[in-house]
């Protein structure tokens, strides 16, 4: 926690920032670059804390950029869908507010991945 002092000289304006105000657009997010590899479409979710959240699809052999709103610190993993293909989890991340992940999804993942087949 911040502790904000300021002082003035009589006639003059002090600005102060109110450190419980609702943070600027993008500072409770978490960015999520994806480049997928393999041939075929993946659906992408994120889950925490007992939540699974639909991110969006990845076009196979294409780039896709994601915003996952985040209001505090805490755990996250990944979870890759691929059409016709395993569904697989990343391990789980420690990420926090602002921070930008990249992920790539390959045609080998199931190597370094928890994947489970249909």
């Amino acid at each position: 926690m911040s502790l904000l002092a300021a002082c003035g000289a009589p006639g003059r304006t002090v600005q102060t920032v109110d450190p419980f105000a609702a943070a600027p657009a993008g500072e409770n997010e978490v960015r999520l670059h994806v480049r997928n590899l393999r041939f075929h479409d993946a659906r992408l979710f994120v889950v925490t804390l007992g939540r699974r959240r639909l991110l969006g699809t990845v076009t196979g052999k294409r780039d896709a950029a994601f915003s996952i709103p985040f209001d505090l610190d805490q755990p996250v993993h990944l979870e890759i869908d691929v059409l016709t293909g395993p569904r697989c989890t990343t391990p789980t991340l420690e990420v926090s507010p602002g921070e930008t992940l990249e992920l790539l999804i390959s045609d080998d993942m199931e190597r370094g991945w928890s994947c489970s087949s249909r």
